[in-house]
């Protein structure tokens, strides 16, 4: 299964991903760097600001900064990871900031669309992933 990520919404995708995971599908997420995250840009950003702010370098806890990172975790954190069906299905997502040319010419799906309507005050995954590694936070 290929979910195309462009203009979807972050929790949708990694929701419909994760249930599929489960159910013993493979599931590869492409576009990544055009799903959004949905509420006040201001309030996203002071959420991961407060995330890293948390621990030390060295003793973690670690959170991804780049685009493939960002929407693994957000997938991963709606499975149980720590028991072995959990882990199965996090094996079997995979996530590309573009579309690779292996998938190119595949059928995509096309989960959860941002309606037109909506505030525009969301945050792109990309955005976020060049706010956070470069420190701009």
């Amino acid at each position: 299964m290929i979910i195309d990520g462009k203009g979807s919404v972050l929790g949708r995708v990694a929701t419909y991903a994760a249930k599929a995971a489960l159910e013993g599908d493979t599931v590869v997420v492409v576009n990544a760097n055009d799903l959004v995250i949905i509420g006040e840009k201001n309030n996203i950003l002071q959420k991961y600001r407060n995330r890293m702010e948390i621990g030390t370098a060295s003793k973690g806890p670690f959170f991804p900064r780049d685009v493939n990172g960002i929407v693994r975790r957000a997938i991963r954190g709606m499975l149980k990871r720590k028991s072995p069906h959990g882990r199965e299905a996090l094996r079997r997502i995979k996530v590309f900031a573009d579309v690779p040319d292996e998938y190119k010419d595949q059928e995509k799906l096309i989960v959860a669309r941002m309606k037109t309507g909506m505030p525009v005050h969301n945050v792109k995954i990309s955005e976020l992933s060049n706010i956070l590694k470069y420190r701009k936070v």
